[in-house]
């Protein structure tokens, strides 16, 4: 087996359980500081540490927020997700976010030309064709969101919570660098814009001794036999683990400590109606995916709504799947699934009792090769779909 980066004392292995196996704020942040004490010190163990400083930072500063709630009536940073999914707009201040929720949802926004604005999340609903997408205008990022500053642990959980991110900076005042340092800021608090060559998503289960996998990659440098060592050497007795892409044995170690997460990111050049060095396009192309780019004006250009929506729908790769009822009535309301989700999933989320009771499907539109095939569990579905369940 691939020798650990970290490569950490039982004893310290042992402390990090404690950890995971307590939902108490305070006692987290006990057994934290005293897993510290126990790591060795080197290069090997400097970017763990600092990921476990910054989960100790970010509890105790939940901690003292709710001890402010309890004690004011103030809103908070949570909002409930609506519509077919949540998306959050962010970048510095005065590049115009509110301009961009306003042009394309029904929120009443107030638009200030001074800075810091907006000082609650703000929501609004973007309709696209027959479904609705939650767009959540977040306070200002700025540097140093991610070590707390500008209710920074706040502002960067609602964005951890959300299904995708829309980045705004302004064309005409240092685009470049405001991106890189809202990306750097996201980055801090492992929040990825840019889709990592390998992640994995890992369960940990209270109950059983069994480690089960979800293929939807492969391994790089190790095997089955070298993860359920590794997290047996952590304690780790039962788990859930989705491997997405590329994996190796030392991003199976960074999830253990950490919570990295990609979200799906579009980046909006706002204020294209104003001066600006037409050089820079070329350089966000450089910095950030083109087909991800939007170039535009939220106070000018009258197409941003049908464009905006265009890109969120192709971001989260929805499919929009119909069903029909016993009178083979088609349902106004789709569910909203990713595409290539099969029956079996589909049923899941329609109803355990359809998966166990499953006999067949008939489905019509781009999944079925001819209307009302017949199909079963494995069939894979596409947007538009509809579908008839049979138990």
């Amino acid at each position: 087996m691939k020798q650990l980066v970290t490569n950490l004392p039982d004893v310290a292995k042992a402390k990090w359980n404690e950890v995971t196996l307590t939902k108490n704020p305070e006692e987290r942040i006990r057994l934290m500081s005293e897993f510290l004490s126990l790591v060795p010190k080197h290069k090997g163990t400097e970017r763990m540490c600092s990921q476990v400083k910054k989960q100790i930072s970010a509890l105790r500063e939940d901690i003292e927020k709710k001890k402010k709630q309890k004690k004011s009536s103030h809103l908070t940073n949570i909002i409930p997700k609506a519509g077919a999914a949540q998306i959050v707009i962010i970048g510095p201040t005065n590049v115009g976010r509110s301009s961009v929720l306003k042009a394309v949802t029904n929120a009443q926004v107030e638009i200030t030309d001074y800075a810091f604005g907006t000082k609650q999340p703000i929501p609004g609903m973007l309709q696209y064709q027959d479904i609705f997408f939650q767009l959540i205008e977040v306070p200002p990022i700025v540097k140093g969101s991610s070590e707390g500053r500008a209710n920074g642990y706040q502002n960067l959980n609602l964005i951890r919570n959300a299904d995708g991110i829309i980045i705004v900076i302004d064309l005409s005042n240092d685009p470049i660098e405001n991106f890189q340092m809202i990306q750097r800021e996201l980055d801090n608090s492992q929040i990825l814009i840019n889709k990592p060559k390998g992640e994995i998503e890992l369960l940990k289960r209270g109950d059983g001794t069994e480690i089960q996998f979800i293929w939807e990659g492969e391994l790089s440098d190790c095997s089955t036999e070298d993860i359920i060592v590794l997290l047996r050497e952590y304690r780790v007795k039962s788990a859930l683990i989705r491997i997405k892409g590329k994996v190796s044995l030392d991003v199976v170690e960074d999830a253990i400590f950490s919570n990295t997460i990609h979200k799906p990111t579009l980046l909006i050049a706002n204020k294209s109606d104003l001066l600006y060095n037409k050089a820079i396009l070329h350089q966000l192309k450089e910095v950030f995916e083109p087909e991800n780019l939007i170039i535009s004006s939220a106070q000018k250009n009258q197409e941003l709504k049908k464009i905006l929506g265009d890109k969120i729908f192709k971001l989260l790769n929805i499919a929009r799947i119909y069903t029909r009822n016993e009178n083979k009535v088609q349902q106004d309301t789709p569910i909203i699934a990713k595409n290539g989700i099969t029956v079996g999933e589909l049923t899941k989320i329609i109803h355990n009792d359809f998966y166990r009771n499953f006999k067949f499907a008939r489905i019509s539109g781009p999944s079925a090769k001819f209307p009302n095939e017949k199909v079963g569990l494995d069939r894979k579905l596409l947007d538009r779909t509809i579908i008839q369940i049979y138990i």
